[in-house]
């Protein structure tokens, strides 16, 4: 089941973890090619592991507040979701403050859980859509090939500010959150 929609949502939600693997890509550039290899699998698969996790358990949440009385103010809710993540990323993109990873698996698993809590707000999102552990794992791959390339390319890519990147989230989801508005446009001004 893909889509564009879902396609463009694993990408905004990459971008926070590919920054993160970038940075932790700059720190084992010293490291031999098999313990290079070896890490940024880990931590690849550890972000895309819990993006997809996360996005499914928020459309598990979505699903629930589908089906309740809340009728079309639901999908206000979910464009207001996605715009505030844009806001969320453009105020990270203003902020100037150097990151400082340490290398260890604890320190993985945190950064991969506090950068797919964003996934589990946009997962209220696929809430309605027929199984949405499929969505889920399209954008945990999606975020997984993402995050390998920052890490492995995270030499040649070292001159593109992490501020662009997160730009160009926010221009995702703010095209989300148009879509959305778009959509229950008839509910809103009939007319």
């Amino acid at each position: 089941m893909f889509s564009l929609e879902i396609f463009l949502l694993g990408v905004a939600l990459a971008i926070d973890a590919a920054v993160v693997t970038f940075a932790v890509g700059l720190l084992h550039l010293d490291l031999s090619a098999a313990e290079r290899t070896k890490r940024g699998l880990l931590i690849c698969g550890a972000f895309g592991i819990f993006q997809a996790l996360m996005l499914w358990l928020g459309s598990y949440a979505g699903y629930l507040f589908t089906f309740s009385s809340f009728g079309y103010f639901f999908q206000l809710a979910i464009a207001a979701i996605f715009f505030g993540l844009a806001i969320k990323f453009l105020m990270e993109s203003l902020k100037i403050e150097e990151k400082k990873i340490e290398w260890g698996v604890v320190p993985v698993v945190i950064l991969a859980f506090a950068t797919s809590i964003d996934a589990m707000a946009a997962g209220i999102s696929l809430g309605t859509i027929p199984q949405p552990h499929y969505a889920a794992t399209e954008v945990g791959l999606i975020t997984f090939l993402i995050c390998g390339c920052f890490y492995f390319f995270s030499g040649v890519f070292r001159q593109i500010p992490d501020k662009w990147l997160l730009r160009l989230a926010t221009a995702i989801f703010l095209f989300l959150g148009g879509q959305t508005i778009w959509a229950v446009k008839h509910l809103l001004f009939k007319g």
